[in-house]
């Protein structure tokens, strides 16, 4: 019996469709030419509710509950639980940890020394780049607790994240990072619990960013994200700028390997998720951005857009995403545009070009594509699960993360 993750989430936004053509074109474009071409008059629309949201759209913010997965969680908790700085005397967040990091040269003679092989029947070794922060102490609890540090006047000051670091971590072996994106007016800690990466003995060091409330122009108060330079109301580089910050400061404070960070996030997460993986690819390894808008941040889609580094994209929307009212052309073209995006970018054979994953809950509905510069994967998912995330994502997100092959 296959598991069915039924969320009810009312969200309808006003479309644009030219009455003659019947061409229906996504917010803040009109149509031009028998064409959908950016409106830069029109205002373009937030990120859809994720967790922990409370408001439905419909022009105006409306108050309601949410209880997506059966949880009932309140409405603006953008600011989490309290925080607490690390650099503090707080018993929950810094006390003293015994254990120094064993001497290289100790663990060196303590070693059994392998057998030889032929080196053609060696498999290469994945790099591991260790940060700053390894052999530091620490005596954070494991499983989750509330932080904040000064991300600087670019980064908007002092910001919080909800932070869970595995219950055996080592601070002398690098681990691997995962960065979850909340969506909007939820919080760091709520993705912790939505998202349901960290089971079966997780070995990894998980972070979930806060965003913040702001005023978004046409849109109203919000807890949102910034998406960079070319994203209408939400257009600005201070949670780009809070985002590398938090990197820098996890990697100086614990031991992660530099190598293996990675991304992902739900609705305006699934947004920011997208927009890191652009404009701070240079830091991700690979990213799964789910339930995101149409790449209004990236000008529509163009494909001029200045990208740094090469992480792989994994992208996932769904085919009855009700959050996004009738400003789809048809079913699942918010997803297709995102994907068409990345193909373009990587300069993969095309859309037709790919071979079908195991994942999904039908035949095809995870795919991913050939001749790419690096990975471009895309699911469609089935029409039962609306804006939330389908019943496989966490188990295939972390499975992809945790085999992910770093050269």
């Amino acid at each position: 019996m296959r598991l069915v993750l039924t969320v009810v989430m009312a969200l309808v936004l006003s479309g644009c469709a030219d009455e003659e053509s019947g061409l229906m074109c996504g917010p803040g474009t009109v149509e031009e030419g028998g064409a959908c071409v950016m409106d830069p008059s029109t205002p373009v629309e937030p990120g859809a509710p994720g967790p922990g949201d409370s408001r439905a759209w419909d022009g105006e913010p409306e108050s309601g509950e949410d209880t997506a997965g059966g949880m009932d969680l309140e409405a603006d908790t953008t600011d989490g639980t309290e925080a607490v700085d690390e650099e503090g005397t707080d018993a929950q967040v810094e006390t003293t940890e015994s254990g120094v990091a064993e001497d290289a040269q100790e663990e060196e003679s303590d070693a059994v020394e392998a057998p030889e092989t032929d080196a053609a029947e060696e498999e290469p070794e994945e790099p591991v780049v260790s940060s700053a922060g390894c052999g530091l102490p620490t005596n954070l609890t494991p499983g989750g607790v509330q932080l904040e540090f000064d991300a600087g006047e670019a980064g908007d000051g002092i910001r919080g994240y909800y932070l869970s670091l595995p219950a055996n971590y080592d601070p002398t072996v690098p681990h691997d990072l995962i960065v979850g994106f909340a969506g909007r007016d939820s919080n760091g800690q709520n993705m912790q619990w939505y998202l349901g990466l960290e089971g079966g003995g997780a070995q990894e060091i998980f972070v979930y960013p806060d965003p913040l409330v702001r005023q978004f122009d046409g849109w109203g108060e919000y807890g949102g994200w910034l998406l960079g330079p070319n994203a209408g109301p939400a257009t600005g580089m201070g949670d780009l700028n809070y985002t590398e910050a938090l990197l820098n400061h996890l990697e100086e404070t614990y031991c992660i390997n530099t190598s293996r960070v990675f991304v992902t996030g739900h609705s305006w997460g699934g947004d920011m998720t997208h927009v890191v993986s652009c404009f701070l690819g240079d830091r991700f390894t690979a990213a799964v951005p789910t339930a995101a808008n149409q790449p209004y941040w990236f000008n529509y889609g163009d494909l001029s857009t200045e990208c740094l580094g090469s992480p792989a994209v994994w992208t996932y929307f769904g085919i009855a995403d009700d959050a996004f009212g009738n400003n789809q052309a048809y079913p699942g073209d918010f997803g297709d545009q995102c994907r068409d995006f990345w193909l373009g970018i990587r300069g993969c054979d095309g859309v037709d070009q790919y071979t079908e994953l195991p994942d999904g809950e039908a035949p095809g509905e995870c795919v991913e594509y050939t001749g790419c510069s690096s990975p471009v994967r895309y699911c469609l998912y089935g029409p039962a699960t609306g804006h939330q995330v389908p019943p496989y994502y966490s188990g295939a997100t972390i499975d992809y993360f945790r085999n992910f092959p770093t050269d």
